[in-house]
């Protein structure tokens, strides 16, 4: 997977410095800097200034960034995020390959089962643009297996199982709350169907309880003790976000299809070339959701072969339970998720990530239906080496329909495309002398789709604050402040058909830029840039800054640089046919010169 990173510079060079990856790229370097200088773990205003973001609300993959801070200090938020990036897969295949070990199952069996968890499509593709929320999922299967041996099984020491499961639920918190939110919907149900089915069948229900109350009462006291605080400040404390994250149903309203499940999606070469454009991963994109027939037919057939088997019957259950969540709401709301999806904190989970339950639920299930078949065929004591060895290939064969198809499809995108992270000249000469008391506004803006500028304050080592940022504040709606500014300022940036700039614009973004408390405005002027670091429309942009300060810009470090000394000079208000006309050159100078030199436009002409 990581073949191009480790082989080149992973100090220097990652899947990208741009998008996604961008957002997690300074979360890094946000933990390592906020742990090292005493700064608030929970809100900054490094970003989004002077409004600032609450952490937990975003996606912050915290956790990992504090366990990383040492090797962030030593080489960089970069290699830091290569480390984490290249542990990820392994660490959730382990991770499922411990739980289906905990059950004795025949370990190349736990292997394939850990395998199709942790490098499913979903993980992969996920990893692929750096979302390590979802692509770092080690402790959904730990802590299935802590409530296994404590629920189902006779724990020998309950409260260290307990606490193991507190401390679990704490970290997978501050990785993603959103994906412990979904894991605890998955074990919710599980737990359930379990004591119903034990119910109807007058199963010692009674006598587990009291084997597993101690366990269960110390992981509840330990996540209690430990994330009480985190929880109240993602939910109701500063710049927490209230409500849907996604306006208008957003994601909400997509998700997998059936046909997806079994039939391999092919790469879109219009949506690559688009996502490569804006800034995001810069190789073939696939699909999250394929399983493949293989897959399919095989849980079909263990399922009626070996229908006795109640761990199988469950995991195969929740298994399809998710699956159907997991294509997501309709406008109709005749889907299973639309049953869930207008609770609270529940309406802001992606459902493409709920397949996640669904691999682990496959993994665990292929793996259970491997054991069945090396345990089924015949092993006679004249032949017992022949026979062994027989028996091995037929199951590794059986392994072989659930593993290949998915690993054929991934092999279109792997190893990953990476890039070389660049630094603009100004963000290495100049940006590393501010300070904080210094504010940014980074064209391309960074709420645009096009984060790069979020790479470069973090590999100033966030010398800087800036205006605008990514997360829940990257959509006018969302935020709230200055929405006319912010949507045009983005579509300048990363729009191929951008609103025509007016009047009422030019005095919403002098507004924006005052109220941000903007001291600078950069605009990156180097041809040698990838595409994904420069605004679409440059000059319209720059042209839209000389007209809200007043000025022209200055070159520094080959960028402009417009500098805002609080209400300075007053804006140059021009008509929206005189700004088309001024911003046709190819020159930002000249059409800087242009619109300095058009008078003021006059309301009602």
């Amino acid at each position: 997977m990581w073949w191009n990173v480790w082989t080149t510079n992973p100090e220097r060079t990652t899947i990208c410095g741009c998008g996604d990856s961008s957002f997690s790229l300074w979360f890094f370097e946000f933990a390592a800097r906020a742990l090292r200088s005493g700064h608030n773990l929970l809100f900054t205003r490094l970003i989004w200034h002077p409004h600032g973001v609450n952490v937990l609300d975003d996606a912050s993959q915290l956790g990992l960034g504090l366990l990383l801070a040492p090797v962030t200090w030593a080489g960089g938020a970069v290699l830091a995020m290569n480390v984490a990036l290249t542990l990820a897969p392994v660490a959730s295949a382990l991770a499922c390959y411990a739980l289906l070990n905990h059950w004795g199952l025949w370990r190349p069996a736990a292997f394939v089962g850990g395998l199709i968890y942790g490098f499913s499509p979903l993980a992969v593709m996920n990893l692929a643009e750096a979302h390590l929320v979802v692509g770092f999922a080690a402790a959904p299967p730990l802590i299935v297996l802590c409530l296994d041996k404590l629920c189902f099984r006779d724990p020998v020491r309950p409260v260290i199982i307990g606490i193991a499961l507190g401390l679990l639920i704490t970290f997978q918190f501050f990785v993603s709350s959103e994906v412990l939110l979904i894991t605890g919907i998955a074990c919710t149900a599980g737990i359930l169907i379990a004591l119903a089915y034990a119910a109807k069948h007058r199963g010692h229900v009674g006598e587990r309880w009291v084997q597993a109350r101690s366990g269960l009462a110390a992981g509840l006291i330990t996540a209690t003790v430990l994330l009480s605080y985190p929880v109240w400040f993602a939910l109701d404390g500063p710049g927490h976000v209230a409500g849907p994250i996604y306006p208008n149903g957003g994601v909400a309203f997509s998700g997998a299809t059936l046909r997806g499940f079994i039939w391999p999606t092919p790469v879109s070469e219009a949506f690559t070339h688009y996502i490569g454009r804006i800034g995001g991963y810069q190789g073939p994109t696939i699909s999250t959701q394929y399983f493949g027939l293989g897959i399919v037919i095989m849980l079909i057939v263990g399922l009626v072969v070996w229908r006795h088997d109640l761990r199988l019957q469950l995991f195969a259950a929740i298994g399809v339970m998710f699956a159907a969540f997991g294509l997501g709401s309709s406008a109709s709301g005749w889907r299973p998720w639309d049953l869930l999806v207008h609770l609270p904190l529940v309406q802001n989970v992606i459902p493409a990530r709920l397949l996640l339950v669904t691999y682990l639920c496959v993994g665990v299930s292929i793996a259970m239906i491997v054991d069945h078949v090396r345990m089924a065929l015949p092993l006679t004591e004249d032949r017992w080496r022949t026979a062994r060895v027989l028996t091995i290939a037929v199951a590794l064969a059986v392994a072989s329909l659930a593993v290949i198809p998915s690993a054929a499809y991934l092999s279109e995108t792997l190893p990953l495309t990476s890039q070389r992270v660049v630094i603009p000249a100004w963000f290495d000469a100049v940006a590393p002398k501010l300070g904080t008391h210094q504010v940014v506004l980074v064209i391309p803006v960074p709420f645009s789709g096009i984060q790069s500028s979020l790479t470069w304050q973090s590999e100033s080592h966030l010398s800087f604050a800036m205006a605008g940022g990514d997360g829940p504040g990257s959509t006018p709606d969302g935020v709230g402040h200055h929405p006319i500014a912010q949507q045009l300022l983005a579509e300048l940036s990363a729009s191929f058909n951008s609103a025509p700039v007016n009047p009422e614009g030019i005095v919403a973004v002098r507004s924006a830029l005052v109220d941000w408390g903007v001291t600078r405005v950069v605009l990156p002027d180097q041809p040698e840039l990838p595409a994904y670091d420069r605004p679409f429309s440059p000059v319209a942009a720059a042209g839209l800054i000389t007209a809200a300060l007043g000025h022209a810009p200055d070159i520094q470090a080959h960028a402009w640089v417009w500098s805002v000394a609080g209400e300075g000079t007053p804006a140059v208000v021009v008509s929206t046919s005189a700004f088309a006309h001024c911003t046709t050159t190819s020159l930002i100078s000249v059409a800087a010169a242009c619109i300095l030199a058009t008078p003021v436009h006059a309301p009602g002409t």
